[in-house]
């Protein structure tokens, strides 16, 4: 055995009797080794509020009335995960319709109060052997349309035409144009 060992054995073995002959020394007679009272004849000890609590029920209520003066968020005006229907723009008066023989008609105040709210979300381009062709991305009745021109859209509107950055479609009940741009 090593000198280390021996060492670390005649420690451990020091300490084991100290902790045993301290817990021996108590006597059975009600008083502890130094001669105080132990037990029914001791006098309670009233507790006397600690400064430390004191201070921090005094910073709780500091921070309590300074949140109840603090300003509140408003409600947010817009939800950036809702689809809101977007103002469309009329389709202007001097361009020639897409469809030959075409005239725009008025749109009367009924249609235009029933008319289904149709948003343009986006304008993708497809590549193909022929040359590109667009395909409006389009937001109605809270369902999202991919249309190409020709297509009806919800049963009401046909694509005439789908430009760069404009879709134009074509109310099939009141035969007026409706002209939707990205933003």
């Amino acid at each position: 055995m090593t000198m280390s060992r021996v060492g670390v054995m005649v420690i451990g073995t020091g300490l084991l009797a100290a902790w045993l002959s301290s817990a021996a020394s108590t006597t059975s007679s009600g008083q502890a080794p130094n001669g105080l009272p132990i037990g029914g004849g001791a006098q309670p000890i009233t507790a006397l509020p600690d400064t430390g609590l004191i201070a921090l029920d005094q910073e709780v209520a500091r921070l309590t009335a300074r949140l109840d003066a603090a300003p509140r968020p408003r409600t947010p005006s817009r939800n950036p995960f809702s689809l809101v229907a977007r103002g469309v723009m009329p389709s202007p008066r001097n361009v020639s319709p897409a469809v030959p023989g075409f005239v725009p008609a008025t749109p009367s105040p009924v249609a235009a109060a029933t008319a289904p709210t149709v948003t343009l979300a986006g304008i993708a381009v497809d590549r193909t052997p022929v040359g590109r062709r667009r395909t409006a991305i389009l937001s109605a009745e809270g369902r999202v349309v991919l249309a190409h021109v020709g297509d009806e859209v919800i049963g009401r509107y046909q694509v005439r035409l789908i430009d760069e950055d404009t879709v134009e479609l074509l109310d099939l009940q009141t035969r007026t144009p409706l002209r939707l741009m990205l933003p």
